[in-house]
């Protein structure tokens, strides 16, 4: 099947870009890498009176730190980002992107994309929310910060406005290890955690394949490793996955929370350096 008819604009500027999207009436489809949006065209699930294509927009690529913030610009690619040297500054970005599809696709494939296509099962968004990132959205009225939390509203759903452009995305750089972790049966019924401590060394637990959105797990006091992934398991919604029954898809996520919390000290205050540490 091929795309039903559309009208194609490729702004140069950041500036032209929402220029555009202030203008048009109709429905916009914003095309960076094309990984998600063309095969929606093709199989006309999505026929948008306009594809919008940033791909020639300076200002949406870049790597940047600033303050311990690590700022990736939207149409930046995801392999580019797997070898950037202030990406590796936030290791379980890069360890999260070696499950984002395969090297071609993220050859092709932006960071920025996978935010805003909002996958609840997608790997960047649930990096995202457990390091308690933002989204940097600019319009023709200016430029808001979005939370992480605030960002993802349903399955392929944002708080973007129609009229908003996604041009970054920023991460602070943990002070403490982080890791990822996925479980899945041949690629489906796929659950994903991220975990780690953050500044002020609370235990955070992120999941993401249990519902329509990627989640925090509210983590009993006593941080128990059995208590947080029964949390977690609890958290798992009926989707009508065939692939993976309730009852399949809590065990996975149990299964990926405790391996995750095995990784990771109880409380960095009190970790015990290793033989690698004191090397």
């Amino acid at each position: 099947m091929r795309p039903a008819p559309f009208r194609y604009r490729e702004p140069r500027s950041l500036d032209e870009a929402c220029a555009v999207l202030a203008a048009e009436p109709g429905e916009v489809a914003v095309l960076a890498g094309g990984q998600s949006l063309v095969p929606q065209l093709n199989a006309r699930t999505r026929t948008p009176q306009l594809v919008l294509a940033i791909g020639r927009v300076p200002e949406l690529g870049g790597v940047t730190l600033d303050d311990d913030r690590l700022r990736i610009g939207a149409a930046v690619t995801q392999r580019a980002v797997q070898r950037d040297p202030l990406a590796a500054r936030v290791p379980v970005l890069a360890e999260a992107l070696g499950h984002v599809g395969h090297v071609p696709t993220r050859n092709r494939g932006t960071v920025g994309g996978s935010i805003a296509f909002a996958d609840p099962a997608a790997e960047l968004p649930l990096v995202l929310l457990g390091l308690g990132g933002s989204a940097v959205a600019h319009s023709a009225s200016g430029e808001r910060r979005i939370p992480a939390a605030e960002l993802f509203t349903g399955p392929f759903r944002t708080s973007l406005r129609p009229d908003e452009l996604l041009t970054a995305v920023e991460l602070p750089v943990p002070a403490h290890p982080w890791v990822f972790e996925q479980r899945h049966f041949r690629r489906h019924a796929k659950v994903s955690v991220v975990a780690g401590h953050d500044a002020g060394g609370a235990l955070v637990v992120a999941v993401t394949g249990v519902g329509e959105t990627p989640v925090l797990v509210p983590v009993p006091d006593t941080g128990d490793v059995a208590a947080v992934a029964a949390t977690a398991a609890d958290l798992v919604v009926p989707n009508g996955d065939r692939y993976g029954s309730v009852t399949y898809r809590r065990r996975l996520v149990a299964v990926a929370v405790t391996a995750a919390l095995s990784r990771i000290a109880p409380d960095p205050a009190r970790h015990t350096p290793s033989r690698e540490d004191a090397a």
